[in-house]
């Protein structure tokens, strides 16, 4: 197995030379450190980065070593197929083919940003939020056939089967400058998105002391393992079995106290209209449908009618009016929209990967909810959304997204629904440095979803924020910070979740 390893390894080099032969690959380099499981590793990687004709490759061949010099493993596994099919899907930053208005373009690898149709579902999502810390390999697919262009779309190849985003659509002109959009998207099992370091299927907070063990997550399985080995030197047999069967019983009850074999799947629909006026401005319509359940938030005890008449349903979204208008330096959209109950829009959006399942902390209690379970939050609504995209004088790169919407929200103080705005605001700032001595990279980034006021800034599970700054420290050599903050309920309140990341880049 040994010697697989470093197959691989030399196959990897060699993929990304036989792209680099009479093209000019850009080779960069960066080394740090890195804190896995509570340890710290001294990290190494290389990430060239080759373009030849309509082909684009990234790799990310990056080593984690510990104060004894020893490999983390973990990252070059090949152990088995499947361990073996992650290893060498994750050092691939993306893989390109053409570019997106090209009749056939896919990408493997990063998906900075993901928009279906007119994004009433998904908007501006993207599987990179978390890296490096994070890698996931996603897959975007684009083919045009006579008037139809098919898309597909999945945002993890590593967990094929469960991803945070698995989306199939299409868009075909029905008559000239009309097009038709559709879009089906799910999620087939939004408890995936819960932390689990060892990969054993159990989230790391239900198995404190096992995180990092893959082939224990309860305490009970260290006396079931005495038990099946000495248990009948020192009580009878039919003693024995029962008491396992009792200790299975409970850790099974443990296990569906969690919900943990409930996946709550949820699935989105939407259907649109584009017509394009002239080549700078479109007009556009959407409908969009969530399927699932939302939690009920009514008491059964106190408010037992409103609980049996609540209905837990997904609702829908409806954008009747819009307008797109897109020039050299600035693009603007414009729309009216509504939703009915438990539903928002964007629900794949930036910060997906981060709350699509969230652990809520109340009191001595820990439970599990989804971003699908609070959808409750969100009652009926109405307003309008404005974005803008704009290069000031091509120094500063401005994204903002103000929704604002007028309706119902839970009150949780009156436990029940009150007037109140579903309102959101993004706005991300990319400073061009290239006048700036010393700072190649300045960005910063700002997300407030569904919120009473977002400019009061008053974080919840719908919040994050970001930044990422490189400083040249020397010829071909930049100090690259970047930083998160997202927030997770606990007793209460919200509290944050920071990661950040140092690391020095060497371009070749």
């Amino acid at each position: 197995m040994k010697y697989f390893k470093i197959v691989a390894i030399i196959f990897l080099f060699s993929f990304s030379n036989i792209f680099s032969q009479n093209i000019n690959p850009v080779y960069t380099g960066s080394f740090g450190s890195v804190t896995i499981n509570n340890q710290v590793y001294n990290q190494f990687s290389l990430r060239p980065e080759l373009a030849f004709g309509k082909i684009g490759l990234g790799l990310d061949l990056y080593f984690y070593f510990d104060q004894d010099g020893n490999l983390y493993e973990d990252n070059w596994n090949f152990s088995s197929t499947k361990d073996a099919y992650k290893t060498l899907v994750d050092k691939i930053y993306y893989l390109r083919w053409g570019l997106p208005h090209d009749d056939l373009y896919f990408r493997i690898g990063s998906l900075p940003s993901i928009t279906l149709g007119n994004g009433s579902l998904v908007n501006s999502y993207s599987n990179i939020m978390d890296y490096p810390r994070v890698r996931r390999t996603g897959f975007d697919f684009q083919y045009k056939f006579k008037n139809f262009r098919l898309n597909l779309v999945h945002s993890d190849l590593k967990e094929a089967k469960e991803p945070g985003l698995f989306a199939i659509g299409g868009t075909f002109e029905y008559i000239k400058n009309l097009d038709i959009s559709f879009n089906i998207v799910t999620d087939p099992n939004q408890r995936k998105g819960l932390l689990d370091s060892d990969g054993d299927g159990y989230p790391d907070f239900v198995e404190p002391g096992y995180e990092n063990n893959s082939s224990q997550w309860h305490d009970n399985q260290t006396i079931l393992n005495w038990l099946g080995n000495d248990c009948n030197e020192t009580i009878s047999a039919d003693d024995c079995n029962n008491l396992i069967e009792s200790i299975q019983l409970e850790m099974q009850n443990y296990s569906n106290l969690l919900g943990l074999d409930n996946k709550e799947e949820i699935i989105g629909l939407s259907f649109g209209l584009t017509y394009s006026i002239n080549n700078n401005i479109k007009l556009y319509s959407e409908f969009s449908q969530l399927s699932g359940n939302t939690f009920n938030p009514y008491n059964v005890d106190t408010q037992e009618t409103l609980y049996n008449n609540y209905d837990d349903k997904l609702g829908y979204g409806f954008i009747p009016f819009g307008v797109k208008a897109e020039w050299s330096k600035i693009t603007m959209k414009l729309d009216y929209r509504q939703n009915s109950e438990n539903y928002m829009f964007d629900y794949w959006d930036q910060n997906y990967d981060h709350n699509r399942a969230m652990i809520v902390e109340n009191g001595n209690e820990s439970i599990v909810m989804t971003k699908e379970d609070k959808l409750y939050l969100y009652g009926d609504s109405k307003g309008a959304s404005l974005s803008l995209t704009s290069n000031f004088l091509k120094v500063l790169q401005l994204e903002m997204t103000y929704q604002h919407l007028d309706g119902n929200k839970w009150d949780n103080s009156l436990n029940d629904y009150k007037s109140d705005q579903n309102s959101t605001f993004f706005t991300k700032l990319d400073i061009d440095t290239s006048k700036i001595n010393k700072v190649r990279i300045a960005e910063i980034f700002y997300k407030q979803s569904y919120a009473s006021k977002p400019f009061s800034f008053n974080p919840d599970e719908n919040t994050l924020f970001g930044y990422n700054i490189g400083v040249e420290m020397a010829d071909n050599m930049i100090l690259i910070l970047k930083g998160r903050k997202s927030y997770v309920y606990d007793d209460g309140n919200y509290r944050p979740v920071k990661t950040t990341q140092i690391e020095t880049q060497i371009i070749f």
